[in-house]
């Protein structure tokens, strides 16, 4: 059931306020096994920039300011972040190679095509836009009531806030869950700036891809490199690592979790 808790904003209160988007995302990271995921993300639209990040992070970093014996941390399915300026389509983008953290530079700019085609979601009236962006067609819902020319992930650009959006073939489906207005801008920078404090490497597209093929070849170098604790068995016992075994298996899942959003990104692991 999708409840949309909105506040309708004058311009002066929109631009001096923070809002926060829910967006509940579905999705496929191999598109051989067809699973589908769930996760949900959040959309943070500042006075002067837009972040968007997993609310698994939100309370990860929630934990990690209020540590307690019962805290328990959870990993995001989908670690691609973004930060930008408000009415901007230059992008920073915050993923990782392997065990390293990143952030790419990107100009992101996408054309609409405003439909004819309007529905209800909930009590407001939204209307269709198509566009080609990473390698796919999105078909976009946009309130023209909600004053934000904003969505989820890089998606922006259209005269309203975006509820719904999703790809042609459903491999990625947006929707609005619910908002609200912040009584101060969230600091991110212990889960978007840097990752739980660790600033990211600044680099490049073509600098990503050669990491993310050195990841593949070798995914275990960190524990090989002495990083990995010496683990026992109830007995006492050293226990050894079939590191073949598992290099198979970190390959395999790497490849399998290889559908993202944007297809550029998408690496071809030989």
């Amino acid at each position: 059931m999708i409840r949309f808790i909105f506040l309708l904003l004058t311009g002066s209160i929109v631009y001096a306020q923070s809002n926060r988007f829910y967006y509940e995302l579905k999705f496929k990271p191999d598109t051989i096994a067809n699973q589908e995921i769930k996760e949900f993300f959040i959309t943070d639209i500042n006075p002067k920039s837009v972040k968007y990040f997993s609310l698994i992070d939100y309370k990860n970093d929630s934990i990690t300011k209020n540590v307690s014996p019962e805290s328990r941390y959870e990993r995001t399915q989908l670690y691609h972040y973004i930060k930008r300026d408000r009415n901007s389509f230059d992008n920073i983008n915050y993923l990782s190679a392997g065990s390293t953290p990143v952030q790419l530079k990107s100009h992101d700019e996408m054309k609409w095509s405003i439909l004819p085609e309007t529905k209800m979601m909930g009590s407001i009236k939204v209307q269709a836009a198509r566009t080609h962006f990473g390698g796919r067609q999105w078909t976009a819902w946009f309130a023209e009531s909600i004053p934000f020319p904003e969505g989820p992930y890089k998606f922006r650009g259209l005269p309203g806030m975006i509820l719904e959006i999703y790809d042609d073939r459903r491999y990625y489906h947006f929707t609005l869950v619910r908002n609200k207005v912040l009584d101060k801008e969230y600091n991110t920078s212990g889960i978007v700036e840097t990752f739980f404090g660790e600033k990211p490497l600044l680099i490049d597209k073509k600098k990503y891809i050669q990491l993310k093929l050195q990841e593949y070849a070798d995914p275990l170098a960190d524990m090989k490199g002495g990083n990995m604790p010496t683990l026992i068995d109830e007995h006492g016992n050293k226990i050894s690592v079939d590191f073949k075994q598992m290099t198979i298996e970190a390959q395999r899942e790497l490849k399998s979790n290889n559908n993202f959003i944007e297809k550029e990104f998408i690496i071809n692991y030989k």
